[in-house]
């Protein structure tokens, strides 16, 4: 019976359909996308774990997802919660299945190339049809480079690596380093673990340096929430859960402690929730300004109100094992804008909060010969940048909401986790 199963299975993965790329519409939520496809709600509502309705909320508007539609009827929908995982939604012989599944891409490692023609955004996206290439470029440079002012026969060169589904760029192009040489100026950005780092013998990056640094910015010192950081599961968009045994993403970090052990908040704020939740136990979660809050699960005890002010390092609570836990332990969610992020991109660190003219970290250095100056590491990736005068770059595929994607192996993989399970994958991430 079970090889006959995996064989059914097998078969499915073959031969499913082909998906539809569609854009989630702005306002739009999860109950509304079922409505619109005349799926009840509160039947499919029912079946769903309470511990992944909390996950329905994460999708971003505007994210691309896959669709796949058989005589006017929903058949099947992919909608990602982030980069790793996504949401699978299937036809079945009575109403409709839900579960969280791993999205399969690979990684695209490309350096462009261009003279420009007509200007930096037309040529690049031209040249490779990736349509935030440019964008990001013109991110990294804010403030030093005027990219409408670059004129025809000016060089643009980018190393960047990107992932991809059939040839599909999806999420943010992650650019590694970046050269522009524009008459006798020339600009060169290198990604460090604060950001970027500019480069230029341009006399204008002095100018407009001192000009941000004129711009007043109020910053918050992020603290750990405990003395002892024992990481017990990081953040991660896959991870296999202990107690549910299938792969659900972990918007977080656990910290292992004793029960009772005190909760110090990361940063001064408001208390904006302070009570039980669903799956976490009890929950206290803290606004910080600047579109940053922070969560603290699986308390034994709540020892601050909703409405009330703290300060950085006040006890707010004490480690417990509330909620679904399968021990004592802290779990800490950072959200910047109701996005959940790495709480470690902020621990330790001055974060921004409010002001200040430089949202992407950037150290300007003005340099009279910028070949001699780099430091050696930078200076390999500057002089292979700088040297090259023309690429074949990687052609990604059209964004077109007609586009057919198969993904042959996903229900081999996906399908409720009580048929097949992924036991010999626990851990993987």
């Amino acid at each position: 019976m079970r090889i006959f199963l995996m064989f059914f299975l097998l078969i499915s993965a073959l031969f499913s359909g082909s998906f539809k790329l569609k854009r989630w519409q702005e306002g739009e939520t999860f109950g509304t996308y079922l409505t619109k496809h005349h799926i009840d709600s509160t039947k499919f509502y029912n079946q769903i774990d309470p511990d992944d309705i909390k996950f329905l909320s994460a999708i971003q508007a505007g994210i691309t997802f896959f669709e796949s539609s058989e005589g006017g009827k929903l058949k099947e929908a992919l909608i990602p919660l982030g980069e790793e995982m996504q949401i699978y939604v299937f036809k079945k012989k009575n109403g409709y299945g839900f579960d969280i599944v791993p999205i399969k891409y690979k990684v695209i490692k490309d350096t462009v190339t261009i003279k420009i023609k007509n200007s930096c955004f037309t040529d690049i996206k031209k040249a490779t049809n990736n349509p935030d290439l440019a964008t990001y470029l013109n991110k990294i440079f804010k403030g030093y480079v005027d990219f409408t002012k670059l004129k025809k026969g000016d060089t643009v060169s980018v190393k960047y690596e990107q992932k991809s589904i059939k040839g599909i760029p999806w999420g943010e192009p992650k650019i590694i380093g970046a050269y522009i040489k524009s008459q006798e100026s020339e600009y060169f950005a290198y990604q460090n673990k604060n950001g970027y780092q500019v480069w230029s013998n341009s006399n204008l990056l002095q100018k407009v340096t001192k000009v941000a640094k004129k711009v007043p910015a109020l910053y918050k010192s992020f603290n750990n929430p405990l003395n002892k950081m024992r990481i017990t599961s990081a953040f991660t968009y896959k991870r296999w859960h202990p107690i549910l045994h299938r792969y659900r993403p972990h918007l977080g970090i656990d910290i292992g402690a004793k029960r009772g052990t005190p909760i110090y908040a990361v940063a001064d704020g408001k208390v904006v929730y302070a009570g039980w939740m669903r799956g976490y136990g009890k929950v206290t979660k803290i606004d910080h300004g600047g579109g940053y809050i922070s969560l603290y699960a699986h308390q034994s005890r709540i020892l601050v109100k909703k409405g009330q002010f703290v300060k950085a390092r006040q006890v707010i609570g004490r480690v417990g094992s509330t909620g679904r836990s399968t021990g004592p332990h802290l779990h800490l969610g950072v959200y910047k804008r109701g996005k959940p992020i790495n709480p470690f991109r902020v621990l330790g660190k001055l974060v921004l909060i409010k002001g200040g003219g430089t949202i992407y970290k950037k150290v300007a250095v003005t340099s009279k010969n910028l070949a001699k100056d780099l430091p050696d590491k930078e200076k390999k990736l500057y002089n292979a940048l700088a040297k090259i005068s023309q690429t074949k770059p990687f052609i990604w595929k059209k964004f077109n909401k007609n586009i057919q994607i198969h993904f042959e192996n996903i229900r081999k993989e996906s399908s409720n986790a009580d048929r097949f399970k992924l036991s010999s994958k626990k851990g993987a991430a």
